[in-house]
């Protein structure tokens, strides 16, 4: 009779030592990661000259009626934004990132005939120039340190800061306009335009995971670039005073990352 008693001893004994359940086990902890991201970027007012003399000419002739009176200005519309970016974590929490990005930034302008009796010419040049869009092209280049929380969790949120460059291929202070014909005239004149900005970035966003090998990211920032702008009324060469100002630009992006190394997770 022993043996027969011993044998439900045994297998209790033996179910004790087997699992019964899947030991507890952390996420993998992405290291390196490439980011593909879109987005929209808004905009904001550059300049303004609320009284800006102004004596129509063509190209090469002489100004011989008088002087009309315009209100100009200028901003930077909403735009898309397209980029990629490579972030390294060396440990679970403080990592950096790379970014290019394209930024569309559109130019529009806004004048305003203020005196009662304008030239015709006036009429047409202010007409052309106003709400006109000038397609800007830029492109922007960031190094950002990154603090995240939660690495290995399936949502993962953090914090961006970083400095950068954005390069464009318009003017932000030239002005043309133009008649019925399509002759342009020379509104504002940009005697040593610049094509490079600073910019400081500052924002926040967090990671899904997806899988081992993918993670859903949404981002908010503030792209702070300073940008030359005119400060008063041009000369009668045209030639307006200028200085520089940091403004501001809100985006938001969602992308994918693709997760190129990780560490993996561990049970216990």
């Amino acid at each position: 009779m022993r043996g027969p008693t011993l044998l439900p001893l045994a297998l209790l004994a033996g179910t004790s030592v087997t699992p019964g359940r899947s030991a507890a086990q952390t996420g993998p902890q992405p290291n390196l990661v490439l980011t593909l991201a879109a987005g929209v970027a808004d905009g904001g007012a550059l300049w303004t000259i609320p009284r800006q003399p102004f004596c129509p000419a063509y190209p090469g002739g002489t100004c011989t009626a008088p002087a009309d009176t315009l209100r100009l200005a200028r901003e930077q519309g909403s735009s898309i934004t397209i980029g990629a970016a490579v972030s390294y974590f060396p440990g679970p929490s403080v990592g950096i990132q790379a970014e290019m990005a394209y930024l569309g930034l559109p130019l529009r302008d806004a004048c305003v005939v203020l005196n009662a009796s304008p030239t015709r010419l006036t009429e047409q040049l202010c007409a052309s120039m106003q709400g006109a869009s000038h397609s800007t092209g830029a492109i922007s280049f960031v190094a950002s340190a990154l603090v995240r929380a939660a690495a290995r969790h399936q949502l993962s949120p953090y914090l961006r800061g970083g400095v950068g460059l954005v390069a464009f291929d318009h003017s932000t202070i030239e002005l043309v306009g133009a008649d019925t014909t399509g002759q342009a005239f020379q509104i504002l004149r940009d005697e040593s335009p610049q094509r490079l900005a600073l910019s400081v970035v500052a924002g926040a966003g967090l990671t899904l995971a997806l899988g081992r090998a993918y993670q859903f990211r949404f981002e908010a920032r503030d792209a702070v670039a300073r940008f030359e702008r005119v400060t008063d009324a041009a000369d009668a060469l045209l030639v307006p005073p200028t200085g520089t100002r940091f403004f501001h630009h809100f985006v938001f992006t969602m992308g994918v990352d693709v997760v190129l190394e990780q560490k993996r997770g561990r049970r216990y």
